[in-house]
């Protein structure tokens, strides 16, 4: 077995909960002070976190908001890891509907121009 589908083997066996695959979902990211940091894939969804694709190797803070466009729901969410423009992010606070937060910053990530301001 090569080095690489070994270290995928070990990590499919460190995960707690199984993973769903997803088609070209896009999302935004948010730092927790509503800066708009990037535009990603959602590209696996699980009960513990996400995998995201970046749009472009933007640099991350520690913890973060992602916004699911398709479910328009929001999560404050860890870094886990990083290689290159993905990354693992764990659940901090589970997705919820945009429409429960008060937060203007956090409801403009719903807005299809987030990064513009009016």
């Amino acid at each position: 077995m090569s080095d690489k589908k070994s270290a995928s083997a070990k990590a499919a066996q460190r995960r707690i909960h199984e993973r769903q695959r997803t088609r070209l979902r896009p999302g935004k990211l948010a730092s927790l002070n509503n800066e708009y940091l990037c535009d990603c894939t959602i590209r696996d969804i699980s009960e513990g976190g996400l995998r995201l694709v970046l749009d472009r190797n933007a640099s991350l803070p520690k913890e973060f908001y992602v916004f699911d466009a398709v479910a328009q729901t929001v999560a404050e969410v860890q870094l886990r890891w990083r290689d290159g423009v993905a990354a693992g992010v764990v659940y901090l606070v589970p997705p919820a509907d945009i429409k429960f937060y008060a937060n203007a910053g956090i409801r403009k990530l719903a807005q299809k121009f987030y990064a513009v301001e009016e």
